[in-house]
């Protein structure tokens, strides 16, 4: 629901708020007072482009703002939740436009572009007048007023459920028939992948334990003449060890007349152990330790068809060992291609099936409901004032495929196109190229009237739905918006006093003139205001008594 609209330095809007409130509101003005501002304003808001002559006479740029309650409006919620636009129930649109092209769009203070201003507005205003761009206009939405009238909401959720897997399964097996083409050199050249790393008889852990190896057999001469000495530490009577040994006996026996040499004997006989561990050590390692260039040679030639395998399938013996595995995986998915291709086929006649049965029902469906439709809508114009006004709805089959098979969308199997003729002898045509900006927004009152609420969860806007029209249509009118209001909240821009009397709040605008300078100013009228306005209207430039006391009656009939 529309809540709040500023509107700053468009064209003769000077700075203006405009509170809206649920139900029906009129929107009232003489000729020329400004009262189509309000549509510019509203066409802004939901990403029309702003040509420069829109702004203020000697002001930079103009604003335009408005806040909605959007808790209940889902295709909203969800928009916003795909724009990453946070909210607490409420929508914020800002823009600004300056005379020097620069431009803003804000929406809850998330800068945005005017994409997303018409994405978001087709959800929040469905705007009716002859500047307006109509839904109703647009031949592919007709079959959702058929649907709705029909109750065929579920139905054709349920249909398109199916009609998304069957095209998600035809497409599937379009890829499938071109991996069969090509399946041949494919698994050629999977299978002599999975060969190579299968024949090389790799592990993870090889690679290591092989550049070890390498390091000590690269190295022996060095490690041996390096490390020999310390191993020989303890052989022999004139060894290092043995000598430090005879050392520490004799120092032993000498505790006897010179007990305080025992820590320097403790030292030593640490030392001496640490040693003989080194030398064990040395020992051991040596032992670890071989010249032998015939396994150098094998060692280098498997670390280089390891590092061969690397270079074609991963930077790693891991990755390596990965890519074998998806390779198989591949290589087993295209051996059952056949098998999967006739899964595929089952899946694909059966959702054909269920496709085209329930397309079938939904066309009869439809089919069954058109002719009371049709009696609801032409009901509802002759009431309008178009009472000579022929309308039909016209289901035709969707077109054949170059097989000669019925093509369906996701609605179904039918193409529905709403027509008319307002002149008897006429044949009928399509609206867009029959209808005038008022007979249009009364075709759409009459549609949404005969489907007792609107199809969108927006705000719904009439300007010029009372060009034409007689008093008593204007009375029907108004009854037909109010009916509307119960459900939607309606916004009517009107010069019927018989439209205006109806509305639940009533708004005046009119053109005041300050030093030469004019300026467009919206007011809310309170019960006293309201009947003056209403007798306005109803007696020109001059107010008389009766003027104000048939106004008091329609006011007083309205709250009845």
């Amino acid at each position: 629901m529309l809540s709040r609209v500023f509107i700053q330095n468009l064209a003769t809007v000077e700075k203006q708020v405009i509170d809206f409130e649920g139900g029906f509101t009129a929107l009232t003005g003489e000729t020329g007072s400004g009262k189509s501002i309000i549509i510019k304003a509203i066409n802004l808001i939901l990403g029309e482009k702003c040509p420069k002559d829109l702004i203020r006479a000697k002001e930079d740029f103009l604003s335009v703002e408005a806040v909605f309650h959007i808790q209940d409006n889902q295709p909203v919620l969800e928009l916003l939740g795909e724009l990453d636009i946070e909210h607490d129930g409420q929508l914020t649109i800002r823009r600004k436009v300056y005379r020097n092209g620069n431009s803003s769009v804000f929406i809850n203070d998330y800068t945005s572009r005017l994409t997303q201003l018409l994405q978001l507005g087709q959800h929040l205003i469905d705007l009716h007048g002859q500047h307006s761009q109509q839904f109703l206009l647009q031949t592919v939405t007709h079959i959702d007023y058929l649907d709705k009238y029909s109750g065929l909401k579920e139905a054709v959720a349920e249909f398109q459920e199916d009609y998304r897997n069957l095209t998600w399964k035809k497409r599937e097996k379009a890829s499938f028939d071109e991996d069969l083409a090509d399946r041949t050199r494919q698994l050629d050249f999977i299978r002599f992948q999975i060969d190579e790393i299968e024949s090389a008889g790799i592990t993870a852990e090889e690679e290591q334990a092989l550049q070890e190896e390498h390091r000590l057999l690269a190295h022996g001469e060095q490690i041996i003449a390096a490390v020999s000495p310390i191993a020989d530490w303890n052989d022999g009577q004139n060894s290092p060890l043995s000598e430090m040994s005879a050392t520490l006996n004799a120092l032993t026996d000498i505790l006897k007349v010179a007990s305080d040499l025992q820590p320097v004997v403790d030292e030593i006989q640490s030392g001496l152990i640490t040693l003989e561990e080194v030398a064990a050590e040395a020992r051991r390692y040596l032992n670890r330790i071989e010249i032998n260039p015939e396994r150098l040679d094998a060692v280098n030639e498997r670390l280089a068809q390891l590092d061969g395998l690397k270079r074609k399938y991963g930077q790693s013996l891991q990755a390596v060992l990965a890519f074998k595995a998806e390779q198989e995986q591949e290589r087993d998915r295209l051996e059952n291609l056949e098998g999967n291709s006739a899964k595929l086929n089952r899946e694909i006649d059966e959702l054909s099936r269920l496709v085209s049965e329930k397309a079938q029902s939904l066309s009869d469906n439809r089919c069954k409901h058109i002719p009371e439709f049709e009696k609801r809508v032409l009901e509802n114009l002759k009431e309008l004032g178009m009472e000579r006004s022929l309308f039909k709805v016209q289901q035709l089959p969707l077109s054949e495929n170059e097989s000669g098979e019925q093509t369906y969308s996701p609605k179904g199997m039918d193409r529905i196109e709403l027509l008319i003729t307002t002149n008897p002898g006429n044949p009928l045509k399509p609206l867009a190229k029959i209808a005038s900006g008022g007979e249009i927004s009364r075709i759409m009152l009459a549609i949404k009237t005969a489907l007792n609420e609107d199809i969108t969860r927006g705000t719904m806007i009439f300007d010029e739905v009372d060009a034409g029209i007689s008093g008593r249509v204007a009375e029907t009118v108004g009854y037909k918006l109010v009916k509307l209001g119960n459900h939607r909240q309606v916004i009517c821009i009107t010069h019927s006093p018989q439209i205006a009397s109806k509305a639940l709040v009533h708004l005046k605008v009119e053109k005041v003139f300050t030093d030469d300078v004019s300026r467009t100013i919206i007011t809310p009228l309170e019960a006293a205001d309201r009947i003056e306005e209403i007798a306005r209207f109803l007696g020109g430039n001059e107010v008389t008594e009766k003027a104000m006391s048939v106004a008091r009656e329609m006011l007083n009939s309205q709250l009845d």
